[in-house]
């Protein structure tokens, strides 16, 4: 596991505040558009990414990095709103909690260390952001089991080839992959 450095992770920031920004400019045409509701768009935003397959935003997929976990889980919904909601303290602290990143072992920041995550170096074989942002963003609004549930794929006749390349990919666990193929095996 390689940990991400801090000029990796500062251009992921600069590319989903870019995001961000457009979403903003576009929302700021509402007549009194409340901050408040731009901060629950904001965390949104990194908690639909963060605790996807992808497990990263797409400024950090598109940088090759991914939020885990230290023993390499998927973050929760609820690490990854500690994480987001910690980030606005690491702002304001003159962005000190950010460069924390800087010095410390696992290169972590002030919210990394509050929501105990990592950082690391990820590649992407396949980066389907958006798909993966609909299909969590049905998963967040229609359950609260979230951490047993996953974006489901859709599979055409080469199901199991599919199947087992998304298990290669690391977006499906072995445990997935297992109890994915013994149920697409009993439909045939």
């Amino acid at each position: 596991m390689t940990y991400s450095g801090f000029w990796r992770r500062f251009g992921a920031v600069c590319i989903d505040g870019f995001i961000l920004w457009i979403v903003y400019m576009i929302l700021m045409i509402v007549p009194f558009f409340p901050q408040v509701l731009w901060i629950i768009i904001s965390t949104y935003y990194h908690v639909a990414f963060e605790t996807s397959p992808l497990r990263a935003t797409p400024g950090k997929a598109l940088l090759g990095i991914a939020v885990i976990k230290p023993d390499g889980r998927k973050l929760t919904i609820k690490d990854s709103i500690i994480r987001h909601l910690m980030s606005f303290i690491s702002s304001a602290l003159l962005c000190a909690g950010y460069f924390m990143a800087l010095f410390t072992e696992k290169s972590q920041t002030l919210h990394d260390i509050v929501a105990d995550t990592i950082v690391v170096k990820e590649k992407f074989a396949e980066n389907d952001f958006w798909q993966i942002f609909v299909a969590q963003s049905k998963i967040i609004f229609a359950t609260d089991k979230h951490s047993d549930i996953h974006v489901e794929k859709k599979f055409d006749g080469q199901s199991l080839e599919e199947l087992y390349s998304l298990y290669q990919k690391g977006i499906l666990t072995e445990e997935e992959y297992n109890r994915k193929k013994e149920e697409y095996l009993s439909r045939i």
